[in-house]
């Protein structure tokens, strides 16, 4: 087990300013140290980069910077991190699965997002988007091993920057090799993780590869273009979904007795869900990525890849989703895109 924390970050903020009459503080004046509903410490955060704060009954609102609202949000704060010196800025850009009731996202608000298409046999020329990743560098995907390989084919392309997926102005990208975990099995769940390697690179802006083991009951965000309800249709939109981690006991007591899983839930997994049961992904999510919005030790918030969709019992029902738990595989990631 690991906890030692290490984030992978391989890439690569813009500003602008608005002419008013009216004086706002600067970035320096606006207060940074905020108290929770329930007296704990916490930072102020743009709501939008705190799904705790978006789906409570209570939240303490710290300021407002123009149309921006900024509340108290429970906060990590890592000091021990080890950046490459060459990638300080993965998962850092501004605000510009398949998810169950979930909530349409922003154009290229999530630009790290990858669909994985294949061959149309009913329509040549055109591609069925049937599972998700995430970009890892400029040039590798993230995926679930079982994505990797559908009906004995390997995904054909790959499009990038969390766009509809019937948009003319992004235009799919060759994939040239794909990589699945030697320990994965077809009929079981472990080690369900691959890696895509792009025929050419991409210029959207990474994400960010968590590398500390523990995570129970953090606020994350699950996004994707599956179904939006069990075995219904998938949406051309990205959509997220607000979740929170579970431990592994708890999440055990729901994956008793599956065939996938004969040694339960394990290290190398993590489990989310809605405690309200209302969100969560589904059959179409998979291989995409469960997010962590974080504060490394220099205050830049950035978007870090926790988990990779692996499977669920239903959508949006009691059991939690179960994702790769992917601090777990920094070590194989790392080897092979370094090699």
């Amino acid at each position: 087990m690991k906890f030692s924390l290490r984030i992978l970050i391989i890439s690569f903020c813009w500003h602008y300013t608005v002419e008013s009459k009216f004086v706002f503080p600067t970035v320096d004046e606006f207060p940074t140290d905020c108290k929770l509903p329930d007296g704990s410490n916490g930072t102020c955060r743009n709501l939008q980069y705190c799904p705790a704060a978006i789906t409570a009954k209570k939240v303490n609102v710290c300021y407002f910077d123009g149309d921006d609202e900024y509340v108290c949000c429970k906060e990590n704060v890592w000091d021990d991190v080890q950046m490459r010196p060459f990638t300080m800025n993965c998962g850092a850009r501004p605000p510009r699965v398949e998810i169950i009731q979930g909530i349409q996202t922003e154009y290229k608000e999530f630009s790290y997002m990858v669909a994985l298409g294949w061959k149309s046999m009913a329509y040549p020329g055109t591609y069925d988007y049937k599972c998700g990743g995430v970009l890892i560098s400029n040039i590798y995907v993230l995926t679930a091993a079982h994505c990797a390989l559908l009906n004995g084919l390997p995904p054909a392309v790959a499009l990038v920057g969390g766009t509809n997926l019937t948009d003319p102005n992004n235009i799919p990208i060759p994939i040239s090799n794909v990589t699945i975990h030697r320990g994965y099995k077809t009929n079981q769940s472990y080690h369900d993780i691959a890696l895509i390697r792009l025929s050419m690179d991409s210029y959207e802006t990474p994400i960010c590869i968590w590398g500390s083991y523990s995570l129970d009951e953090v606020n994350v965000t699950a996004i994707g273009y599956g179904h939006t309800q069990f075995a219904g249709a998938g949406s051309e939109s990205l959509l997220k979904a607000y979740l929170t981690i579970l431990s592994n006991k708890e999440c055990s007591k729901h994956y008793t007795g599956i065939t996938s899983l004969p040694h339960g839930v394990v290290e190398t997994q993590i489990c989310a869900k809605d405690p309200d049961s209302i969100r969560d992904t589904c059959q179409g999510d998979s291989g995409g990525p469960l997010i962590l919005f974080s504060t490394d030790k220099y205050g830049v918030s950035r978007n870090f890849v926790v988990g990779i969709t692996s499977f669920g019992r239903a959508c949006a029902l009691e059991p939690p989703g179960v994702y790769t738990r992917v601090s777990e595989y920094v070590d194989w990631i790392e080897d092979i895109v370094f090699k």
